[in-house]
């Protein structure tokens, strides 16, 4: 069996990652996934990114990373025998998934409520910005736009820095495994319940998600937190990223016995430390009963600490520990060759166009019975249009003349963007 959901037809139209994202996963677990692309592409086919003189043929790195296993077709819903060729697609499927405005579906014709009444079966799982109703329901997001407003920007950084962004596109990435949650629970459901139904999903619920501690403790105390910095506010003590003597980082959590405790500041050479009282058992480590001005205190002290040692001494060191929670900050090449990494075959090669062998983030879900795994390379744009097309009952003149349509409108865009480039 090659997966979970190998059963599951899913039909995507989605473009840079919320959507795809939920598509990524479903394709893991073993799903047929059908990306339908407009004439030009995804978007992100040709996204480069910073340091990038990869050569043209090959895919950008969002796309790659989104996209991988999946099928392509091409066509332009605009016309008839495209909005045609969707139509029966989604009749076919067990799954559409967009982050696509709803308005812009329901203008192409692919409203829940016509996709729904000749198939009742559907999951239709749409993910957006902020939500599907209110005010706001048909803005345009971009990821840093949902950190900010879901608050998580006023939590990063430190009140001398002001917000500092995550180095990660955590909301669409995070909206997009919510939309694949709510996608695998309304397949169970409809298991019972016999018939599809419309999920949504948002970048911006999905940062509340990942906030639900911190903004749920705001709520209830009534006293926002501030940000921290290289500290987690809410958590006052030692927990902390720590600066080595050679520049290397450190986040420590906890010393989870006092013996672990005493050998840290005996190791640093500071053994009277060990024996203040403010510090004497985890609980207050953990901040339990301690003012903010105990938090920066130890911090200060922490920070002196580590920078005593390099980083080598200290991997030495507090890998003998098993009482300290401590990690290394790792960079992403660091992360790659990680023994964890490897051993879990979270990081996979693949063979990408143009550059060769090259690692990619694999299947990340593991099942006993039902095995999980990468399904390939992201598709060419449009490779397998004619075979689905005709898969699914129409002519070859018919699935040559939507290829015909999509080519010529691509042509045309790419020869009008061509003259506003030539005139600027």
């Amino acid at each position: 069996m090659s997966g979970p959901l190998s059963h599951i037809r899913v039909v995507e139209m989605g473009a840079a990652i919320q959507g795809p994202a939920a598509g990524l996963y479903l394709r893991d677990m073993g799903a047929e996934v059908i990306k339908i692309e407009p004439p030009t592409g995804d978007a992100n086919r040709g996204f480069r990114g910073v340091n990038n003189d990869l050569p043209p043929e090959t895919f950008g790195s969002q796309f790659i990373a989104m996209n991988r296993g999946k099928k392509s077709v091409c066509l332009d819903v605009h016309t008839a025998l495209g909005l045609k060729a969707v139509l029966a697609l989604i009749q076919r499927a067990d799954v559409f998934v967009s982050n696509y405005r709803e308005s812009a579906l329901i203008r192409m014709g692919l409203a829940y409520e016509t996709v729904s009444a000749d198939n009742p079966s559907l999951i239709y799982a749409l993910g957006n910005g902020f939500g599907p109703r209110g005010p706001d329901a048909d803005k345009t997001m971009l990821d840093g736009a949902a950190i900010a407003r879901g608050g998580l920007a006023s939590m990063t950084g430190s009140e001398d820095t002001g917000p500092i962004p995550p180095g990660a596109t955590i909301a669409d990435t995070g909206g997009g495994l919510l939309l694949a949650l709510a996608i695998t629970t309304a397949l169970a459901a409809r298991a019972e319940i016999g018939k599809g139904q419309k999920v949504q999903s948002s970048a911006l619920g999905a940062q509340l998600w990942l906030q639900m501690w911190e903004l749920t403790h705001v709520w209830m105390t009534g006293s926002l937190l501030k940000p921290g910095g290289a500290h987690h506010e809410n958590l006052r003590g030692p927990y902390g990223v720590y600066r080595t003597a050679d520049g290397g980082h450190f986040f420590f959590a906890a010393a989870q016995s006092n013996e672990s405790w005493d050998e840290f500041w005996v190791f640093v050479d500071d053994p009277a430390e060990a024996l203040n009282p403010k510090w004497s058992d985890p609980s207050k480590r953990f901040g339990i009963g301690i003012t903010a001005a105990d938090a920066r205190e130890i911090q200060a002290r922490m920070r002196e600490a580590f920078l005593t040692k390099t980083t080598a001494e200290w991997q030495a060191f507090l890998s003998a520990q098993p009482e300290i929670v401590s990690e290394y900050v790792q960079n992403y090449d660091e992360v790659r060759r990680d023994p964890q990494v490897v051993a879990n075959d979270y990081v996979e090669p693949m063979n990408i166009d143009g550059i060769g062998e090259t690692a990619i983030v694999g299947n990340l879900v593991s099942f006993s019975e039902t095995p999980a795994s990468t399904k390939g390379a992201p598709p060419g744009l449009g490779a397998d249009t004619a075979a689905v097309l005709q898969e699914i009952g129409l002519t070859k003149s018919e699935t040559d003349q939507v290829i015909k349509d999509a080519t010529e409108r691509r042509n045309g865009l790419l020869g009008n963007l061509a003259a506003i480039q030539s005139d600027s």
